[in-house]
């Protein structure tokens, strides 16, 4: 028994919308079934069959949404051993809860801890450092560096995982995550630097006006401010009302 290609694109694509059903009870339960759905309809033709199968993943389930495609397509190999009566049932919710916790940890401390904020100091520093209009690309910046390498390890992760089946975890391993992170936070230590030295300047790099040196503070200490709110894990949508409200004040208390 085996899953197409066909079906393992499809799992991979559902994987981007997997947390949308996320619940108090089974956490990413609902979600993740809904995933594992095209695999099992292949491998399960009869409808009971196919039934017990779901049944097996509407079960407590919870990992990093980046990671969790490592799992799905481990996990899609798993059943493919048991449908073909080479495996007992148990081995998939074994991997499941072997792998997905492991998952959850590394994910939450290299995207949430590490990249995000990682990609928020290079956009505030390509923002003060860049020259006019070029500054003006710092959301761009933030949003492809964050998300792209997301991204790419979504749409791979289904694939290795089934090629691999349970030695995924290896591939995982020879990804050095731990030590991309490490190598994230030295960057973003040196940009901090370099916007601290560039409080230095009298002349704005982007628009070539002279710049008070109170404004130079007062732009880091928002830059730093917002790599804080995000460390906080304050919703976007929080921190763009934050953005706006601060603004306005700030409009009406200094109108010139």
């Amino acid at each position: 028994m085996s899953v197409s290609r066909v079906a393992r694109v499809r799992t991979m694509l559902r994987m981007l919308f997997m947390q949308a059903a996320w619940n108090f009870e089974r956490l990413q339960n609902l979600g993740w079934a809904w995933c594992m759905q095209p695999g099992l309809n292949e491998l399960y033709p009869d409808p009971k069959d196919r039934a017990q199968a779901l049944r097996r993943h509407l079960e407590l389930f919870n990992t990093h949404p980046y990671m969790a495609g490592y799992v799905a397509g481990a996990a899609l190999k798993a059943e493919a051993e048991v449908a073909a009566g080479r495996a007992d049932s148990t081995r998939v919710s074994a991997l499941k809860n072997g792998l997905a916790p492991a998952l959850a940890a590394m994910g939450d401390s290299f995207f949430w801890a590490t990249l995000r904020p990682s990609a928020a100091m290079l956009a505030v520093a390509w923002l003060w450092l860049a020259p006019h209009p070029w500054h003006l690309g710092a959301p761009l910046v933030f949003l492809l560096s964050y998300n792209l390498p997301s991204l790419w390890l979504r749409l791979r992760s289904v694939e290795h995982g089934w090629t691999q089946g349970e030695q995924v975890a290896m591939h995982i391993v020879r990804l050095r995550l731990p030590a991309v992170a490490e190598g994230l936070r030295i960057a973003a230590l040196i940009l901090a630097g370099g916007l601290a030295g560039s409080l230095a300047r009298i002349v704005h790099p982007a628009t070539g006006e002279a710049v008070p040196l109170l404004d130079n503070f007062a732009f880091l200490g928002a830059g730093l401010g917002m790599l804080l709110l995000l460390r906080l894990a304050l919703r976007p949508a929080a921190i763009l009302l934050f953005i706006v409200v601060g603004t306005l004040v700030l409009a009406v208390t200094f109108p010139h």
